[in-house]
């Protein structure tokens, strides 16, 4: 007989971790789509509300409304990951070679500007200045460190560097488009150049990026 024994499964405990995690996925669901629809500036009991339960439960499942910011966060970027995998697979079988930096830049841009323009609110929720804040963009930065080249000099640093430049562009950007909006809807406003689309944004930050990498 085996002197160790192995402490049996509890059914019971393996059931309930399942279930909460599958509820804190629902509620974190929920919330994404309030705040894309309602914007960044909805309550932990706007929530509450929308999910149907109260305030207290909504907090059993995140502590406060940095974890909850955290956690669209990361749910955002693993989003991004896999679609910048994706791209890459398909560029790869495409031209019949490994990206080449810029190439890997452009598509980690794009999918950032993509994801900001896809759902603002969402986007400005998890930007706001925070611990929340900290931990999305940390993320971002060592993804990106994953697409550059191996013999670049100081891959965290530069990656930080990009990051936080995009992030701000970015912000700056949609802001500019918000403005644009608002004076656009009123009947007296004068006539008034556009912002830059999407797609020039994204090339001009990789221009910009690709002259520092080679500086």
């Amino acid at each position: 007989m085996n002197a160790t024994t192995q402490a049996p499964v509890d059914g019971r405990s393996a059931r309930w971790a399942r279930h909460r995690e599958q509820r804190r996925a629902e509620l974190l669901d929920i919330a994404r789509h309030l705040i894309h629809e309602s914007g960044p500036d909805v309550t932990m009991e706007d929530i509450a509300a929308a999910s149907g339960t109260s305030k207290s439960i909504v907090y059993r499942y995140f502590e406060d409304k940095a974890t909850l910011q955290q956690a669209l966060g990361r749910s955002i970027l693993t989003s991004m990951h896999a679609k910048l995998l994706e791209e890459m697979r398909a560029l790869e079988s495409t031209v019949g070679r490994e990206p080449e930096p810029d190439e890997r830049i452009h598509a980690m841009i794009r999918a950032y500007v993509e994801t900001a323009q896809r759902s603002p609110g969402v986007y400005r929720f998890v930007t706001r200045p925070s611990d929340g804040l900290n931990h999305f963009l940390g993320a971002v930065t060592r993804l990106v460190a994953t697409f550059l080249p191996d013999d670049l000099p100081s891959r965290q640093i530069w990656a930080h560097g990009a990051v936080g430049f995009v992030e701000s562009a970015v912000d700056t950007w949609m802001t500019e488009l918000e403005e644009h909006a608002a004076v656009d809807a009123r009947e007296d406003a004068a006539p008034q150049s556009s912002p830059i689309t999407s797609d020039q944004l994204v090339t001009r930050l990789v221009t910009w990026l690709m002259k520092g990498m080679h500086a």
